[in-house]
């Protein structure tokens, strides 16, 4: 009943702070999102843990003043990165306006984007964790191949890492 459900909310909520934990304690990310912000011009980078029921940062950049910290949580079905996590796919967006698929999306009027990026993170097993991702009230050249290959790169090396942490 409800106990076992206050026990199962519980659960998840520690294993969130695990995963948050275990990205915080990588020395590496803070340069990864530094460098992921110079290479894209995006004010906004983090990397956030994506489940069926949850979207929460386990690292940020926040040049924007956009309002997240560690450890706080968005709907997950206002996010983009639930897009990722059902697909497996990056969704990139230079110019929100300007993009047939998402130019009419809620996303982007919800957080007031008009580039982003969103990039999955995998564990060793192959199981998703969630995204290296970012955006920017301001368009910005994301679909170029060397910020893709950069941005897939930094991910990488993310779930590596993350696996010596475990």
């Amino acid at each position: 009943g409800v106990a076992q459900s206050d026990r199962q909310i519980r659960g998840m909520m520690d294993e969130l702070l695990v995963d948050a934990n275990s990205i915080q304690s990588i020395e590496a990310v803070p340069t990864i999102l530094e460098a992921v912000s110079a290479l894209t011009g995006l004010r906004f980078v983090c990397i956030a843990r994506v489940t069926r029921d949850t979207w929460t940062t386990c690292a940020v950049l926040d040049k924007l003043g956009f309002g997240l910290n560690v450890g706080d949580g968005l709907d997950v079905s206002t996010t983009l990165c639930n897009e990722v996590r059902e697909t497996n796919k990056a969704v990139i967006i230079d110019c929100v306006e300007r993009d047939e698929k998402y130019c009419n999306h809620h996303t982007p009027r919800i957080y007031g984007f008009q580039s982003y990026i969103s990039i999955p993170l995998y564990r060793a097993d192959g199981a998703y964790f969630g995204t290296l991702c970012g955006l920017d009230p301001l368009p910005a050249e994301l679909s170029r191949p060397a910020v893709v290959t950069s941005m897939t790169l930094f991910s990488q090396l993310i779930s590596i890492q993350l696996e010596s942490e475990r």
